[in-house]
């Protein structure tokens, strides 16, 4: 298929666009960058700017050594870092610059929301990272109205650490608030050790406030909580428990296609979940993910389902009639066309990317087989998926369910022994054939990841008594 050639005029009407876009930035950017100056020239000393300057210094250090060794630093980490970070230090600014008569305006600061909604986001460890500079900061700038400002860093980095401990999930809005009454008792803890300086200080104005501000405080957190949410969600298309769980309904769109134009996949899709969950879990990857990714990664298939063994009745073979080229074309077509529907429906990059690598570079072996005992001169390339191979550690747990499910399910009462060879088998093979080179996972996640679909299958298909004909037709005493 020859490609659409695109109009030089259209191309220059671009090029034209863009350094239009960046000249018309340029003149403001000069004039704010002069304005910038001029008010630190008046209003910073040259020792808060030092400071300052160390503190975006040693920020850009810290993230640049978590990008190095971080291999799954992701789009999501640096918008929710640049955004949360940047609205919580123009919102302390703010505070900042209202209570310059109250030196303990700090206590007002939701700062909790920021660790709560980054390790949402992305992960426990990043949160407490970045929660050690965002009240370095803190304390910098409340500093300014006079606070001790080791007192502040301290009320920061805690407040931010009790978040992060005790809000293990926020997918349960009523659990968020009832573990908001733990983190208060925290944060008034902290305002009685840092302001209690006397029994006589208990009914002084700025003990009082400070009690206010810290419920302010709380509350204020779990508001913004509840609220950044489904804009970040929304807005960046991010992936988050809450957006899983309502992918997960089986009103979906897309899983109404599968379930009604090719039953067989679904149930193998559904199958695929239950096992690749598990794993996932065994070695500490994303189960959610796995399971969502699972119902999705098929959805190709109901384009042509009658072409998809899961999907036939015991009546003809389609792929009987067909040379094994054009049979291996049309299998080796879905995870494209899985992945150009989630796209059609919006689906996030994370489903998206594993819809397109559940089959990696592997080779269909059956129509490759089948096409050599036809003509020696076979290429093997033409037999095998476009990949790219599994990029994640989920990705590649669904690359191997994919196949044992299909693998076990075409076995007639298999038994442990043969579920458990079969299962290493395909893992074996998987590793062999590199398919595994991407995906981060070790020697280690992987034995565990066998066990455990090997103990999923063999609880599945465990044997089963055979009861006589007869005896569902006598009625039990006592039974309906």
């Amino acid at each position: 298929m020859a490609k659409r050639k695109i109009p030089m005029v259209m191309m220059n009407i671009k090029k034209f666009n863009i350094h239009s876009v960046l000249a018309s930035f340029l003149t403001p950017a000069i004039f704010l960058t002069f304005m910038l100056v001029q008010y630190i020239q008046e209003h910073v000393s040259l020792n808060q700017f030092l400071i300052s300057l160390s503190m975006v210094l040693l920020t850009l250090f810290i993230l640049s050594m978590e990008i190095t060794k971080d291999q799954n630093w992701s789009r999501q980490k640096t918008v929710t870092f640049t955004f949360i970070g940047s609205g919580l230090l123009i919102l302390m600014y703010a505070f900042q610059a209202i209570g310059t008569e109250m030196n303990y305006i700090y206590y007002i600061t939701p700062i909790a929301a920021y660790s709560i909604l980054i390790k949402y986001f992305n992960e426990e460890r990043f949160a407490i990272i970045s929660s050690v500079l965002m009240a370095i900061f803190g304390s910098f700038i409340f500093s300014l109205n006079g606070a001790n400002g080791y007192y502040v860093f301290l009320f920061l980095l805690l407040s931010q650490w009790f978040a992060i401990f005790f809000f293990e999930s926020i997918k349960d809005r009523k659990s968020l608030l009832k573990t908001s009454m733990s983190l208060l008792s925290v944060h008034i803890l902290l305002v009685v050790m840092f302001e209690m300086t006397s029994w006589m200080s208990i009914t002084s104005t700025d003990f009082l406030m400070s009690l206010l501000f810290v419920s302010l405080s709380v509350l204020f957190a779990v508001i913004l909580t509840l609220g950044i949410l489904p804009l970040f969600e929304a807005g960046f298309n991010m992936l988050t428990d809450t957006k899983l769980l309502a992918l997960s309904n089986p009103n979906h769109p897309l899983l109404r296609k599968v379930l009604v134009e090719a039953p067989g996949t679904y149930h193998h899709s559904v199958m695929v979940a239950n096992l690749s969950e598990s794993a996932c879990e065994a070695i500490g990857a994303n189960g959610l993910l796995a399971r969502v990714a699972s119902y999705y990664h098929d959805v190709g298939k109901a384009i042509k389902p009658h072409m998809f063994i899961e999907n036939q009745n015991k009546g003809k073979n389609p792929h009987d009639s067909l040379p094994p080229e054009e049979s291996a074309r049309i299998i080796l077509e879905h995870p494209k066309d899985s992945a150009r529907l989630l796209k059609e429906h919006g689906l996030p990059k994370e489903v998206i990317d594993i819809a397109e690598q559940h089959h990696g570079t592997t080779l269909l072996k059956y129509f490759y087989y089948k096409a050599k005992d036809r003509k020696s001169n076979v290429m093997e390339r033409y037999f095998r998926y476009d990949g790219p191979i599994p990029q994640s550690k989920e990705a590649a747990i669904i690359n191997i369910c994919d196949s044992v499910e299909a693998a076990v399910r075409s076995k007639d009462k298999p038994t442990n022994d043969e579920i458990n060879e079969l299962v290493r088998a395909i893992i074996y093979d998987r590793l062999m054939d590199g398919q595994f080179n991407d995906s981060q996972l070790t020697i280690h996640e992987i034995l565990k990841v066998e066990k455990d679909i090997c103990d999923m299958l063999n609880g599945i298909f465990h044997a089963r008594i055979e009861y006589p004909k007869d005896s569902m037709l006598q009625p039990t005493q006592g039974g309906h």
